[in-house]
C-alpha cells in the first residue's frame, strides 16, 4: 500500500484523547495522555487502556489496580498535551 494512502487511512480511524490519573496512596501520583481506550464488559462495567510499560502511570495502576479516566471534549485537547511528558508534582497538584 502506498505510504501516503496508508497514513490517510489510519488518520480516519476515530479515537479520543483522554487524561488518565492514578494515585498510589503514598504520595505517588501520575497523569498520562492516552488515546486507546476500549470497553471490555457491561457487567461489571470495565474498560481497558494502553499505557507504556516503563511509565509512572503504569507502575501505579499495576500496584493499585485503579485509575481515573478523564474524557476530554472538543476544544479541550490543550490540557492533554501537558501530560505527553512525565508530570511534575507541586504540592497536591500535578
Amino acid at each position: 500500500m502506498d505510504e501516503a494512502a496508508k497514513k490517510t487511512t489510519l488518520r480516519m480511524i476515530p479515537y479520543g484523547i483522554y487524561v488518565l490519573t492514578a494515585d498510589g496512596g503514598d504520595g505517588d501520583i501520575s497523569a498520562a495522555t492516552v488515546n486507546w481506550v476500549t470497553q471490555t464488559s457491561f457487567a461489571p462495567p470495565l474498560v481497558a487502556v494502553a499505557l507504556k510499560a516503563d511509565s509512572g502511570s503504569y507502575a501505579i495502576v499495576k500496584k493499585t489496580g485503579t485509575f481515573a479516566l478523564n474524557m476530554l471534549g472538543k476544544g479541550q485537547q490543550g490540557p492533554a498535551f501537558t501530560f505527553f511528558k512525565p508530570a511534575e508534582v507541586d504540592g497536591s497538584t500535578i
